[in-house]
């Protein structure tokens, strides 16, 4: 009797078993259906095989083959006299890892992301550091005077996971730019290079020392530098001329004639250090070594406190930005194109049945995050440029659209607000170069910033939430909302000199607007058709009414609400509501004593006890006692172990179409 049920425990364990082993294999045969095949992640980070596990790709990702159709174009102008005086740049970051930590998908936050770039820091610059070691010390040499080291950031320190990790689970930063973001932007600079800059001839002894020290590889990406003429651009094109006296003293990347501009991430510092190697890598080598070893070529970078910059929209220094935002999502043709329309339920419905929950906000993140590393896509969504239902792009769109409706909505009143302190920069770099009547009259409140001197190339690193909001404030014909702007790309801002029709130019001083290659010029108000450049007062006129840092930022969300119309009457000048206003002063300091006296004297249950009539109550006294006192203990509780109660502003959305079909207001700037 006990082999048998022996036997039938053996069989049903065995049976359980098989029914475990079956289960288990159904779902990783469902999850592989669902989100791909199991192919190895990292045979995808070596260089050589970037970007080579798709068919193709977004132009969001800004492969080598994207990057080199962004080309500057040479300026084609009937004006025989155009001379640049002066170049706005302002970039996108490259590419980066994921800005959160998102749960579009099962599996996708499990993946971690380790990082080869690393961020240095080192002491103060040395005449600070020399003073104060010459202040502590007569023999400064005998304590390190001179000696500077680096400072290697590895956010490596939490690896005992899932307790100990960083939110990416690995080595990166949450944003922080990747080896391919650094790429892209090298491309950026050497592009500036080949356009703006005129090389040096040299002489025979100096190209023999040259082709000895730097090889061809100024930038020290490993690649000969190619396609760089040996005497420049056309001249109507050159920015820095090396063969100028001037930068034998001052060299072209150092202030005056650089200005660098970015907020305080990871991701744009980096992504602007390499646009400047591709630019002027070769420049800073020679620097380098004629400085010797105590003092290395310093670039200033302009930065501010992030929670505080105007790089991008930012709400928390101006809340009425949360009012326009609120009336363009409030807005019917919102309504319809992005909550009511068939195209938003069956996408909401798709990732309801599919992916466990609308993660919209978060699509275009994950999406682009995942197929611009050649990372797995769910099979579902991985049908990017093949037919069919093409989820990912219908995602995509849908989850960035609605944004970019709230940039343009209103003639762009969002986007001016956010962004007239970032158009007072960008001008006060160029009104140096302006004749004084161009723009004092138009726009006076440049005065208060002018410079003495116009840097010759002002560079602006920032965000996605740089780029677009800009082009918006331009006008609706410059950008249209269709597109979101990829990694690495670029804004150009040229300012010439130009002696023609003075009907056209009348102040001498003409603009060019480039973005990614395309010239957006003759698509700004005022601006002559197919014609590149146009007289700087058309661009003056269009930002002047929001070029500003004196905005208007007072939200109107948080007023109170006005007096109801009752409240008027009895509060009029007639006796009755004379009478009225002093009964309800007479009561509030009858009420007001009698609670106060309760209160000093512990007596207020008991007043309250005698006052309120007994079918009112609704507990009996020793109920009453014990339920007071359990809120007493429970609010002390609170207080002392610092809860805080307060609630999101996400979720007072009053008014509101749909709050959850809104787009987020907070993960703009990415």
């Amino acid at each position: 009797t006990r082999t048998r049920q022996e036997r039938k425990i053996t069989d049903a364990m065995t049976k359980y078993c098989l029914i475990i082993f079956i289960l288990i294999c159904a779902d990783k045969w469902c999850c592989g259906n669902a989100l791909g095949g199991g192919e190895d992640n990292n045979h995808y980070s070596e260089r050589e095989n970037w970007y080579k596990r798709y068919p193709t790709y977004p132009e969001y990702c800004s492969n080598d083959s994207q990057m080199q159709e962004r080309s500057i174009p040479p300026l084609n102008t009937s004006v025989p006299e155009a001379r640049l005086l002066h170049v706005t740049a302002l970039i996108r970051h490259g590419a980066r890892t994921p800005y959160n930590d998102h749960t579009c998908w099962s599996g996708y936050e499990d993946r971690g992301w380790d990082c080869e770039l690393k961020t240095l820091t080192n002491p103060p610059a040395p005449p600070e550091i020399n003073f104060l070691e010459e202040e502590a010390s007569e023999d400064v040499q005998l304590n390190g005077d001179g000696a500077m080291f680096m400072f290697e950031k590895n956010y490596d320190a939490l690896h005992d996971p899932p307790m100990l990790r960083n939110t990416l689970n690995g080595t990166c930063q949450m944003g922080q730019l990747l080896l391919r973001g650094y790429v892209q932007e090298l491309h950026n600079g050497k592009m500036l290079r080949k356009v703006y800059v005129k090389e040096k001839v040299m002489t025979e002894n100096e190209e023999s020392d040259n082709s000895q020290n730097f090889n061809g590889d100024g930038d020290g990406d490993g690649d000969e530098d190619e396609d760089e003429d040996e005497t420049g651009n056309n001249n109507s094109h050159i920015l820095f001329d090396l063969n100028e006296a001037e930068y034998k003293d001052r060299k072209p990347y150092e202030e005056p004639n650089l200005y660098y501009r970015a907020d305080d991430d990871q991701r744009t510092i980096m992504s602007g250090q390499a646009l400047l190697r591709g630019l002027f890598g070769d420049l800073i080598q020679q620097h380098s070594e004629e400085l010797g070893t105590l003092v290395d070529p310093t670039i200033i970078v302009h930065t501010a406190d992030r929670v505080r910059d105007i790089l991008s929209p930012n709400k928390a220094v101006c809340p009425r930005l949360s009012d326009l935002y609120e009336e363009a999502t409030q807005s019917q043709d919102y309504v319809h194109q992005y909550v009511n329309s068939n195209e938003s339920k069956l996408l909401n419905q798709f990732m309801e049945e599919n992916f466990g929950g609308d993660f919209r906000d978060q699509a275009q993140d994950c999406l682009m995050t995942t197929i611009c590393n050649d990372r797995e896509l769910p099979q579902l969504l991985d049908d990017y440029s093949r037919g069919g239902d093409d989820y990912f792009e219908r995602l995509t769109k849908y989850s960035f659209q609605p944004y970019t409706y709230v940039l343009r909505h209103n003639d762009a009143a969002y986007s001016k607000l956010a962004l007239g302190p970032l158009w007072m920069n960008i001008l006060s770099n160029m009104i140096p170069n302006f004749p004084i009547d161009a723009w004092k009259e138009v726009i006076p409140e440049l005065e208060i910033g002018m410079k003495e001197s116009s840097p010759k190339l002002a560079l602006v690193s920032g965000h996605d939430g740089t780029l677009l909001p800009l082009l918006a404030t331009l006008g609706e014909d410059v950008y249209n909302g269709e597109d979101w702007s990829p990694y690495a790309s670029m804004i150009l801002i040229e300012l010439y000199s130009v002696d023609g029709d003075e009907n056209i130019y009348p102040t001498s001083r003409a603009f060019r607007v480039v973005y990614n290659g395309d010239i957006l010029t003759d698509k700004i108000e005022g601006c002559t058709q197919n014609v590149e450049l146009c007289d700087i007062t058309h661009l003056l006129r269009r930002v002047a009414p929001f070029t500003t840092n004196k905005r208007d930022c007072d939200s109107k969300l948080d007023e109170p609400p006005p007096p109801t119309a009752s409240l008027k009457d009895a509060l009029s000048g007639s006796w009755r509501g004379i009478a009225t206003l002093m009964t309800i002063i007479l009561g509030s300091c009858a009420v007001g004593s009698i609670v106060t006296f309760g209160l000093m004297t512990g007596r207020l249950r008991c007043i309250l006890f005698n006052i309120i009539p007994d079918r009112f109550r609704p507990y009996k006294k020793a109920n009453s006692q014990n339920h007071g006192d359990s809120l007493t203990n429970y609010s002390l509780q609170q207080k002392e172990h610092g809860h805080d109660l307060n609630l999101e502003e996400s979720t007072l959305d009053y008014g509101s179409a749909n709050s959850s079909l809104r787009p987020n207001e907070n993960a703009v700037a990415t």
